[in-house]
């Protein structure tokens, strides 16, 4: 997982945990404290919810076990060949779950023209139907930050159309500043921070996918 570089920014992430074991997930659990998702960590399911390949609002240990163990089993690769040959135990992440009111994407590329550019645009399963987005050169600025969320389609909803509480925008002005400091200094192909869910308390990245 990429966690730990966005950590290095400052980058605001679900409470988790990396595990092999299913002792492990119940201490997981336990400190991060119920619900949990947990996620199969494998470059063979790049999307989890059409695989079947995480376990969301888990709220207890009995339920953690059964996931857990299905997830193990989905993820379990042979060790070496014949009768010898053993089960490699499958990473597996323990996070909170704390479901936004609104899920948005934030990520980034580095263009072989223009250089690291920022994206910001409607996120969860809804990125590739909507192609709700809004891309800017690095490094931006916050009146650039303000102009990609105010051009998004959906911003009137994020406003608070309707009686709706609108989100912190401020919050999301600050991530997509550290997003551009992280493109800019650290060059990756690609970034997507999917879904940042937009939450009373913040905004808060549950997924991560780096590509160098």
């Amino acid at each position: 997982m990429d966690f730990a570089l966005l950590r290095r920014y400052s980058i605001p992430i679900l409470d988790y945990a990396l595990v092999r074991d299913l002792p492990s997930a119940v201490r997981a659990a336990q400190k991060i404290r119920y619900p949990v998702v947990l996620k199969l960590v494998s470059s063979r399911f790049l999307h989890k919810s059409d695989a079947g390949a995480l376990a969301l609002n888990v709220r207890d240990r009995a339920v953690l076990e059964i996931e857990f163990k299905r997830l193990a089993k989905m993820g379990g690769a042979k060790e070496g060949r014949g009768k010898a040959a053993g089960t490699i135990s499958p990473t597996i992440l323990v996070q909170a779950y704390r479901p936004g009111r609104f899920e948005l994407i934030v990520g980034g590329r580095t263009d072989p023209q223009f250089g690291p550019v920022v994206l910001l645009g409607s996120g969860g399963i809804y990125t590739e139907v909507l192609r709700d987005t809004s891309l800017r050169v690095c490094p931006i600025g916050k009146e650039e930050a303000r102009s990609m969320l105010h051009s998004l389609k959906s911003y009137p909803i994020l406003a608070g159309m309707r009686g709706r509480k609108p989100m912190d925008e401020e919050a999301l002005y600050a991530l997509l500043l550290r997003v551009s400091r992280l493109m800019e200094r650290e060059r990756p192909a690609e970034l997507d921070l999917n879904p940042v869910l937009v939450r009373n308390d913040g905004l808060w990245v549950a997924d991560v996918r780096v590509l160098k």
